[in-house]
This record gives structure tokens, sequence and C-alpha cells, in this order.
């Protein structure tokens, strides 16, 4: 996807914003009451905040004040997750310590026989297209954790290496608060009969075989009676200094829209392409060609002052890009908690070692809004709705 394609989609869907609180909810063939501008978001191709302009350009905040909200669901997810990057760590290192059984359990319930026919028809859907709704991910999860009493770990693992837009704060939160362990007291367990409430009869109708197995769910466990753990302080990484000579601009899969009235013409840029990140958290042949074709769409609008490499070692490739430009530093936004994230301490070491700094910077509007995710996500949108200029003219 390129961002114009982004930008046409969001605009196809101005129509259909009224009717989204009513809508959004339920299960159809299409998705054609959703958006599905989620990749594009995750990835930046689009920010939330345009998202949240169009629909208040057209439409009065009462009117689309859910869509609005729900934009912003995943900025708090991401807020939540920057705040708490051990929540991230613990779930990675996890994945590390389960064995062969549990994971040849995980791909026995993957291989289209489960006993329950719908959650086959998500698993597949998901696999060929790179999308699930999010009604039917809380589904999943539930009868994967629940009813199949698979850890969660691996559950979120699947959705993380298949879905287009893959976000490791709204995907990991997710799965841990269908398991019970994101807020006190609270799980969630698929029901039959929300399923057939919101099902579109078309699927439902035929994949009902080993729906009585969730008449009546049960969890796996208790939920946990522990709260959130505490936010740490973040790095004051704001900038405001012109970016000077022997200066260049690296672009990760994480932020794929530059603020170019902050970088001067004669900044060299590029657009990377991390295949060996991408090869670490097994990422499917769709999401990686998607974030390929975003990544390389992305240096081409971006004209003779970008070039997008594909590299199966990140570092090695950022070395020889800045050696053959004669660049002495390196700015990029910082990588969200998450994949490329993890990998900063190494591209640091090798880029020190070769004489060149690696300087990251944060978006001012993400120096001002991350911090506002101290708790749950309505504290946080009353705080966004006092502050942000898009929303306190309004409400």
């Amino acid at each position: 996807m390129i961002r114009e394609e982004a930008l046409e989609q969001l605009d196809a869907f101005v129509p259909r914003m009224v009717s989204y609180a009513g809508e959004r909810n339920r299960v159809v063939p299409g998705h054609t009451n959703v958006s599905r501008l989620s990749p594009a978001i995750r990835h930046r191709l689009i920010t939330e905040d345009e998202v949240a302009a169009v629909a208040l350009q057209h439409h009065g905040f009462g009117a689309v004040e859910k869509f609005v909200q729900e934009v912003y669901w995943r900025y708090y997810w991401k807020s939540w997750l920057e705040l708490r990057p051990g929540v991230w760590s613990s779930y990675r290192e996890d994945l590390t310590e389960f064995g062969s059984g549990a994971r040849r359990a995980a791909d026995k319930v993957l291989g289209g026989h489960s006993g329950i026919e719908i959650f086959d028809y998500f698993a597949n859907e998901l696999i060929s297209t790179g999308y699930l709704h999010n009604h039917a991910r809380m589904w999943f999860a539930a009868i994967w954790i629940h009813e199949f009493k698979l850890p969660w770990q691996l559950g979120a693992d699947f959705f993380h290496r298949y879905l287009l837009d893959g976000d490791p704060a709204s995907n990991t939160l997710s799965w841990r608060w269908v398991a019970g362990l994101h807020t006190a007291g609270k799980n969630y367990l698929a029901r039959a009969s929300n399923l057939e409430q919101y099902l579109a009869p078309e699927i439902l109708e035929v994949n009902r075989g080993g729906l009585e197995r969730i008449r009546q769910p049960a969890p796996a466990f208790e939920p946990t009676n522990e709260g959130a753990p505490p936010p740490v302080s973040l790095p004051d990484l704001s900038y405001g200094e012109p970016l000077g000579e022997k200066t260049g601009f690296w672009l990760h899969e994480d932020d794929l829209s530059p603020e170019l009235d902050c970088i001067s013409d004669s900044v060299r840029m590029a657009v990377v392409i991390s295949s060996d990140l991408q090869d670490e958290h097994r990422y499917s042949p769709l999401r990686c060609d998607w974030i390929s074709s975003a990544s390389a769409a992305t240096a081409a609008r971006l004209g003779d002052r970008a070039e997008c490499l594909s590299a199966d070692d990140t570092a090695a490739a950022l070395v020889e890009w800045a050696e053959g430009h004669q660049l002495k530093t390196i700015v990029a936004y910082q990588p969200w908690v998450g994949p490329v994230r993890d990998r900063l301490p190494e591209m640091e070491e090798r880029l020190s070692k070769s004489g060149i700094e690696l300087r990251l910077i944060r978006k001012p509007a993400d120096e001002v809004w991350v911090p506002l995710a101290t708790a749950g996500f309505f504290g946080f949108w009353k705080k966004l709705q006092r502050k942000h200029p898009l929303l306190k003219e309004l409400t």
C-alpha cells in the first residue's frame, strides 16, 4: 500500500463513519462496516490524527465520537506499553520457554480441525488475508485460551506473525486482557450466543460445527487481582534544532511518515526493509510483502533524497549507507516497544565502532500524548479531549 491509497480508503469510508458505532461489532463478509486502515496506521503511512481530522471535517463530533475514540485506542495501547516495556520483554522471554508439547498442541488446533469450525474459519482467514475483524480476534483468543487451554503467548505470536497490522502493543495487551492478566478482575469469554448475534448468517450457518462447546464457557483460570505495573519515566527525545551536515535520516517500519518540514532537503534519507527482523519474528510472506511495498513506496514518495534498502543485516546496511554518504550521524524516530526497538543496542554498538552516532528523536505530538497513558483508556481519552487541538474545541 502507498500513502495515497490509504488516504483514498479513508475518504471512501467517510459516509460509513456515522454508522460505525452501531455496526462496528458485526462481522460481515468484506468487513465493509470498518475502515480496515489499521495496517496503514500501525506503520504510520497515515496517522491517528489525520484519520480523526478527516472524520471531524465531515461530521460533527457526536456523530463520529465512537469511530474517533477507537482510532485512538491503538495509540493508547502503544503509549501504555511505552510506559511499561517490561510487559513486552516478559512476553518475549515466555515464548522461548515453551517446549515442543505446547507448540505441537498449538499447531494442531491451527491445522483446520480444531473441532470448532468458526475457529478454523478465522484461522484460515487470518493466514490467507492478513486480517481479522477485531470482534473475531477476541472470539479467537478467548477460544484459544479458555476452551483449548493453550498458552496465550503462542496465540499472540501467531497473530503477530500474520496480521498486516500486527502491533506489539495492541496485540500483546489484547491477548493479556482476554486471558484475564491485564485488567484486575476481568477476562473475556467467547459465548455462542454472542457469535450468533454478531456473525453474519452466511458465515455462521456454514461454520456451526462445534459451537455447542462454547454455549457455557468457563475461564481457564481466574483473572488477576493485580493492577498494572507502574509506568516508567520516558527519556526526553524531543527535537527542535535542524539536522546538521553529515547527518542522515533512517526510516524504519514503525514510522513511514517523516515530518519533512523539520528535515532539510540536504539530509539524505534511507527507508530500510529489515528482513532480518522479519525473519527473527517469522512474519508471514503476506506481512513481509506489505511492509516491503509500503517502505518502497515511501522512498519513492520522498524522491531523489531517499533510497530504499533491503537488508538482511540492518546494522550492516546502515553502516554501509552512512559510510557511502560520509555521514557521521544517523537520526531516527525512536521505534515503539517491539522488534525494531529490541535491536537498537546492537545497532548503536556497531554504528559506534564505525564512528557513527545513532540519535533517536520523538515526534512532538508523541512527546505530549504518550505520557498520558498512565492508567486506563478512558482516563487517557479524557486527558486527550482536554488537551488535543483536534478534540478540545468539540467536546
